[in-house]
């Protein structure tokens, strides 16, 4: 009986040890806690904004507009450099072309989608590079800023069908003013004349 205690007391104990060991094994950490803050540009952290946790496209958009921009600004200082005359430059020309072609493009897409939503627009900095941002989110909710972009959608369509129209109708008249264009309807309206004429006599 002895020994079976001792043996029984040994089986607790290695369970006692490995119910130990199990527990530092499979030890979970404790979640850590980070405020953070949402706008239209992305999530960012309160304590470093530089640190981007999400973007959207807006930011996307703006940041590529300028880096085009910086890029744009170095190229025409090498232009005025002689770059155009360097073996280097032919050597990667086309490659340069194809990477400011494929920006544009990117940007161009992101701006599609960016009007298409109708709640935000960019406009240059006053004095500067960068970007600022315009959008009626700042002063209403969301339902009367969609109201409003509906409404400036519209007025904004009426009045290019009405710049359309004016000036299809201006240059009619333009081209109707013409001496070779008056005496080309002169000629027609005369032989119309002349072949009824002609036809019912």
């Amino acid at each position: 009986m002895g020994g079976l205690k001792e043996t029984s007391s040994g089986l607790m104990g290695n369970r006692d040890a490995c119910k130990s060991h199990g527990k530092k094994k499979f030890k979970i950490p404790r979640k850590s806690f980070r405020l953070c803050r949402n706008d239209e540009y992305g999530t960012f952290p309160f304590v470093d904004r530089r640190l981007q946790l999400r973007t959207t496209s807006l930011y996307r958009e703006s940041y590529k507009r300028i880096l085009l921009r910086s890029a744009l600004q170095d190229y025409n200082e090498r232009v005025r450099d002689g770059m155009l005359t360097w073996e280097a430059y032919e050597e990667h020309r086309l490659a340069i072309d194809s990477s400011m072609q494929t920006i544009r493009h990117s940007i161009q897409r992101y701006k599609e989608r960016r009007l298409q939503g109708g709640l935000f627009y960019l406009a240059n900095k006053v004095g500067g590079n960068g970007l600022t941002n315009r959008t009626h989110l700042y002063h209403m909710p969301l339902k009367e800023a969609l109201r409003k972009h509906r409404q400036e959608n519209k007025r904004r369509k009426q009045l290019l069908n009405a710049f359309n129209n004016s000036k299809k109708s201006s240059i009619f008249d333009t081209v109707l003013q013409r001496p070779s264009v008056k005496r080309l309807v002169m000629y027609t309206v005369s032989s119309l004349v002349l072949g009824c004429v002609i036809i019912f006599l």
